[in-house]
């Protein structure tokens, strides 16, 4: 009995999903024309050539010439709190890109140390006092793939 009513339940679980009422979709048509405009306005031809400055070139006093605006636009940003602290955040973004940036070069390491050591007669294997001197130099990359 169990198992024909698991699945009896089973099939009611299942006819339902396989229906749906919700209508067929249909795209609508775009509110575009299909077409490029055509005419003598529209025509691709070489700009005119002027001499006017480009506009990325312009310092803002130059671009805004009355002098009220500039004295308000000048007021704005020396006691504009939040472009203050914008361009702070760029400033330490761009050092701890640099911190950051320093990790895809290897780390190198140089050590050098030098000794001397002189050695009695009696404690020498010859028999002679000696006089030892040892250099040793060292060099090291640690853990770096070229990627």
């Amino acid at each position: 009995m169990n198992k024909n009513a698991f699945l009896l339940l089973l099939g009611i679980a299942i006819v339902p999903a396989g229906c749906t009422m919700a209508p067929k979709y249909a795209r609508p048509i775009a509110p575009v024309p299909a077409e490029w405009p055509t005419g003598v306005a529209y025509q691709v031809g070489q700009p005119p050539a002027t001499n006017a400055p480009e506009a990325t070139n312009l310092r803002w006093q130059e671009f805004f010439s009355d002098a009220k605006l500039q004295q308000v636009i000048g007021t704005a940003l020396t006691n504009n709190r939040d472009l203050r602290m914008a361009v702070l955040n760029v400033e330490r973004a761009r050092a701890m890109y640099g911190i950051q940036r320093g990790e895809l070069l290897p780390a190198i390491n140089a050590v050098g140390s030098g000794s001397k050591q002189r050695i009695p007669a009696d404690l020498s294997s010859s028999g002679n006092r000696q006089t030892v001197e040892r250099y040793d130099a060292n060099l090291g990359v640690a853990s770096w793939e070229i990627d």
